[in-house]
């Protein structure tokens, strides 16, 4: 019997039991439609799925009390297996940022489900993961009867967050979808594969400063085609960020890293994010050859290099090259220098 999965995509349209707002976007709006595309991935692969909203403007209870208690009695009574809250997170410091789970206490079942999905949204959407923490006086955490996750999928108070959520809500239903099939075991085919490519060529975030390329190289590197690319970048090789100041000794947190690649369509963005409190990212899943043409010469070194942008508050722009292989991790260390 396939496993029953109750997402409840948090808050109300209005009130009563309406979500936060920030940066222009509002919190019900964007879990409603992550909470929709989550529920279609996991019927694809075979679960059994029931949403608490199955219309943006549905309004569940007629206070916040009676919200929550009807999407908790609603899950207990169809007798769902996992509870799923989706929510987004906020705060006063418009800095704070990333992704964290709430589950009623640490060491029980849905603790493990909880740092699955953790994981696999870091994968899919480059956001760092803040942890999972215990919220025993949750309602939806204490009174439903199954395993049950509240996922703060992200700040709606950070600019880079909320326009993450609102704009590419495929990438937080594929990332917890995976973290549901991970969590449970299931084979690798049921996974779904991490889009953290946009799929539109894209402006850098910052521009291009380094003036280190002939015009020559600049042509032919804008000759590649982004098919020809993806064709020759059969497998995945994974980066990890390590930004510090001084010798190695000062994490560098909020650097903005971008990664990219210039085609002959434009500028395409494979991946958006920041350092974490120790001036990590780690990893970073980017399409690149097999790892044996790193020994084949006659294998051209232009499919396996992408162009990396650091930027963080108070220090100089970095830009440099990187070459990634599949199957392998190349380590990539940013020294911060202060403007």
């Amino acid at each position: 019997m396939a496993a029953k999965i109750y997402i409840d995509q948090g808050h109300n349209p209005q009130n009563p039991n309406a979500g936060a707002e920030g940066n222009g976007y509002r919190e019900q709006d964007i879990t409603y439609r992550i909470g929709v595309e989550l529920a279609d991935l996991l019927r694809g692969a075979g679960f059994d799925v029931r949403l608490s909203r199955n219309d943006p403007d549905e309004v569940i209870g007629t206070s916040n009390q009676s919200s929550l208690t009807a999407r908790v009695n609603d899950a207990n009574s169809w007798g769902a297996d996992y509870f799923i809250s989706l929510h987004t997170n906020a705060s006063a410091l418009p800095s704070a940022n990333g992704t964290e789970a709430l589950v009623y206490r640490l060491g029980s079942r849905a603790q493990p489900l909880a740092e699955s999905i953790l994981e696999q949204l870091n994968i899919s959407t480059g956001l760092r993961t803040r942890g999972v923490i215990a919220r025993p006086g949750l309602y939806v955490l204490r009174r439903t009867a199954m395993p049950a996750v509240l996922v703060e999928m992200g700040f709606i108070t950070n600019r880079r967050d909320a326009d993450l959520m609102a704009n590419s809500p495929e990438l937080f239903a594929e990332g917890i979808a995976n973290g549901i099939i991970d969590y449970l075991g299931l084979p690798a085919s049921s996974s779904f594969p991490v889009q953290n490519i946009i799929s539109e060529p894209q402006a850098p975030a910052f521009p291009d400063e380094s003036e280190s390329a002939t015009d020559d190289e600049n042509a032919a590197e804008k000759s590649l085609g982004y098919e020809d690319f993806i064709r020759e970048n059969p497998s995945t090789g994974y980066l990890k960020i390590q930004a510090y100041r001084g010798d190695h000794v000062y994490p560098v947190p909020n650097v903005e890293i971008i990664i990219s690649r210039s085609f002959d369509d434009g500028e395409r963005v494979f991946f958006a994010g920041e350092t974490d409190e120790n001036g990590i990212i780690d990893p970073i899943p980017l399409p690149a050859p097999p790892r044996g043409n790193s020994l084949s010469p006659e294998k051209p070194d232009k499919y396996s290099e992408y162009t990396l942008r650091a930027r963080g508050a108070g220090y100089r722009d970095i830009n440099t090259q990187i070459t990634i292989y599949g199957e392998t991790k190349a380590v990539q260390p940013l020294q911060m220098m202060l403007e």
